[in-house]
């Protein structure tokens, strides 16, 4: 029986375990990857190396026992002893074969198909791991690269819709078996899956894949990503996948399609836009100079990402009534909200989201009264969830809108440095053609009219000063082409008119938008550029063109000039009215009066005549002070011009005059100063011509240490008066309409005693002063 068992073994272990091993390796190697056999012995439960040692001790003994037998006498070694050691050897041989069968049926089961073991790594992306599963992760990622490549159509249930299937369950929170960490390992592994669709050349196969790549991506950094820091990391390599698209005449990443696949409204966290955003400026960046004729495209896909404008600032007003009854506690912060928070919306949108929050919980407060049931609480709650879900949506949006709209506008200023006049047609074209008598639904991006190309000047959309400044040269260049589009648009509707009717019909209703003398003057200045640039020929002729409308090609380089001049014009003019009818600005006004008053400054070391003072709630005729007459524009907000606050040495005028007045009143004869009685707290006043005259015939040693505080007159007084530091005697009295008060330090007590009157009046602001200081 032991010969039986030794060739049963030896047959079985020679015939089919070269076979599988050939097979296991073939399969090892399509994959590439060092984890495949590891995985293959996990499902099977036990390693390939220790069933081969097995096996050859398991020989091993059964050729030694029957050497044995045959060696020892039957009467040491009887049968019965034989007998039981081949029973064992048979269940050892059983046992062996049983683990042959096993593998051979494991191996062939994972060359037929990948399911077994793409079913077994994913069960062990399931289980927690400090490597973050990241041997799974790749033999997946490597199954699937090798399945897009070698198989004809992707099915359902094929390994890379099964992973993206898994992600997205994962980041709806559908699935929580597996840990983020694993699945941001995924996301970034199946990136590679987008070079292996790409080299099928299969149009569907890459355009499903690139879409649901794309779509899991931004749903991952929506839902799940939480650490910002890798942001750059993941945004890297989806763009170096999108560039490979270049010289493959496949170009759906570069046109990023994957939008085609998602909605604004979808969107749960507005660092996801910013994902989105900088991600669709890259490729922007890349197509200027590679591909320019792709923009359009892009620009189109992106503006289907946010489909329609954001309604918050419309309902934003139900607040007051979301409860039932009118609640009018609040309506002046709902009114201004969007305006006092609109630089949180580009800045930080979480914060405008959080503020908005704050003030959709002051109006829950006021319904939650003591007075309400528990039936109508629960209604609240309600109300107030489903509420905030919608609004913090129509809030995501405006952040796309806002995005996409700069975007699009960085897109025509990039376009427009590069001379690529035709494809800035293109982008106005893509969504409401000139020809169209169609109104579109959505959001336009790329407004085509006048008054929309005005209000663009000036405007930055660079990351830099420097590109910054670069990008709104080139839109000015580009001015004249725009022109030329809005004459287009007014002509396809005036076939039969004069081209030059147009200039007066384009040009009636101009607007500017946001009014103030910096943007107009910036508008003036880049208007006057843009007509420079409007004499040049090619314009027209590249306009002409690109429409296939020569004909006309004189026609419209000859009206875009006096286009330009009446823009000109009507700027001039809101520049006036601006200057004549623009409030002066309350801010402005304080900074100035913070500036007489030397704010900040310590004033009792620079007037020390003035460090004590008595205060009065009397208030007697004051002292006039010369005023002072500025341009109104001075006092204007948005002026493009800064200001220094200056004093006019208001306080230090008053201070000489009070100076003056007690060296005259309370002062003593020149000819009676000895410097040698001046101790180290007194103070001595004089004029600068008495100081002069007095210390001419002095050694420069006697008063070197004497404390003094010179002021000027015209003649000298021969007087002086000297003041005590350490007794600090209150020498004048000012105007406090709250307290009387012997002697106090000055502190602040300036700001009452000085009234400020600014009267606008022609042009000019007077600043007329008058000093309730009493001495």
């Amino acid at each position: 029986m032991t010969t039986h068992l030794i060739a049963v073994l030896t047959a079985f272990s020679a015939f089919t375990m070269p076979i599988a091993l050939e097979v296991l390796n073939r399969v090892k190697n399509r994959y590439g990857s060092a984890h495949y056999m590891d995985s293959i012995e996990q499902i099977m439960g036990f390693e390939i190396q220790s069933l081969f040692r097995e096996l050859i001790v398991t020989l091993i003994a059964l050729i030694s026992f029957a050497l044995f037998v045959c060696s020892v006498d039957k009467a040491i070694f009887k049968d019965g002893y034989v007998l039981s050691m081949e029973f064992l050897f048979s269940l050892v041989t059983s046992i062996l074969l049983v683990k042959e069968f096993k593998f051979i049926k494991t191996v062939f089961l994972a060359t037929r198909s990948d399911n077994l073991v793409t079913e077994h790594l994913i069960s062990k992306l399931r289980t927690k791991n400090k490597t973050n599963h990241s041997e799974e992760v790749e033999l997946l990622v490597q199954i699937a690269c090798y399945n897009i490549e070698h198989t004809a159509i992707i099915s359902d249930k094929s390994t890379e819709n099964r992973l993206f299937e898994l992600i997205e369950k994962t980041c709806e929170n559908q699935d929580w078996s597996i840990d983020t960490a694993a699945i941001k390992r995924l996301v970034d592994g199946l990136a590679a899956t987008l070079t292996s669709a790409r080299n099928t050349n299969s149009r569907d196969k890459y355009v499903s894949l690139q879409r649901n790549y794309g779509r899991l991506l931004v749903l991952f950094f929506d839902r799940k990503m939480k650490d910002y820091k890798i942001f750059d990391r993941f945004s890297q390599r989806f763009y170096e996948e999108s560039i490979k698209e270049l010289n493959t005449g496949q170009y759906w990443l570069l046109r990023a399609d994957f939008l085609n696949r998602m909605q604004a409204w979808d969107i749960q966290n507005p660092q996801t836009i910013k994902f989105i955003d900088s991600h669709v400026r890259g490729l922007i960046s890349f197509l200027v100079d590679k591909k320019p004729e792709l923009l359009p495209d892009l620009i189109d896909n992106y503006r289907n990402f946010i489909s329609f404008e954001s309604h918050f600032d419309d309902d934003i007003y139900r607040l007051s009534q979301l409860f039932g009854s009118y609640n009018y506690s609040h309506f002046d912060e709902m009114n201004s909200f969007t305006e006092a928070h609109k630089e949180l919306l580009t800045t930080n949108p979480q914060d405008y989201i959080n503020h908005f929050i704050l003030l959709l919980d002051k109006y829950v407060q006021d319904a939650l009264t003591s007075s309400v049931s528990e039936q109508e609480r629960e209604k609240i709650k309600l109300t107030t969830v489903d509420y905030e879900q919608q609004m913090v949506s129509e809030i995501i949006k405006k952040v796309g809108e806002n995005a996409a709209k700069r975007t699009a506008q960085y897109t025509l200023r990039a376009l427009a440095n590069k001379s690529q006049w035709s494809c800035i047609l293109d982008c106005h074209e893509s969504f409401s053609p000139a020809h169209s008598r169609v109104s579109r639904l959505g959001v336009n991006l790329l407004p085509a009219s006048l008054n929309s190309m005005i209000q663009q000047l000036g405007k930055s959309h660079g990351y830099s000063s420097l590109q910054s400044e670069e990008l709104s040269h080139a839109y000015v260049r580009a001015v004249p082409i725009l022109v030329m589009y809005a004459v287009y648009s007014w002509r396809l509707q005036n076939l039969d008119k004069n081209l030059h009717a147009c200039i007066s019909a384009i040009t009636s209703s101009l607007s500017m938008g946001e009014r103030s003398i910096q943007i107009a003057n910036r508008m003036r200045n880049e208007i006057k550029l843009a007509t420079y640039y409007a004499k040049s020929p090619v314009y027209a002729k590249a306009f002409c063109n690109h429409f296939d409308i020569k004909h006309e090609e004189a026609g419209f380089n000859s009206v875009v000039i006096p286009i330009l001049r009446e823009i000109q014009k009507y700027l001039n003019n809101q520049l006036i009215e601006i200057r004549k009818s623009q409030p002066l600005s309350e801010a402005i006004k304080q900074s100035y009066i913070d500036g007489v008053l030397m704010n900040g400054q310590d004033l009792a070391n620079k007037f020390p005549l003035f460090s004590f003072v008595s205060l009065s709630k009397d208030k007697k005729v004051p002292c006039k002070l010369p005023s002072c007459s500025y341009e109104r524009e001075r006092f204007l907000d948005n002026t493009g011009v800064g200001y220094s606050s200056g004093s006019c040495n208001v306080i230090k005028r008053i201070h000489n005059i009070v100076a003056l007045k007690i060296i005259t009143q309370k002062g003593l004869p020149l000819s009676e100063l000895e410097f040698e009685a001046l101790e180290n707290h007194h103070l001595l006043v004089m004029t600068s011509e008495d100081w002069k005259n007095f210390t001419s015939s002095k050694d420069r040693s006697d008063y070197r240490d004497v404390k003094r505080y010179l002021v000027f007159s015209g003649d000298p007084l021969d007087a002086y008066y000297v003041y005590d530091t350490k007794e600090s005697p209150a020498l004048v009295t000012l105007y406090n309409p709250e307290i009387d008060q012997e002697s106090t330090p000055l502190n602040k007590n300036m700001s009452n005693a000085l009234e400020f009157e600014f009267i606008d009046k022609e042009g000019e602001v007077t600043v007329e002063i008058d000093a309730h200081i009493y001495f």
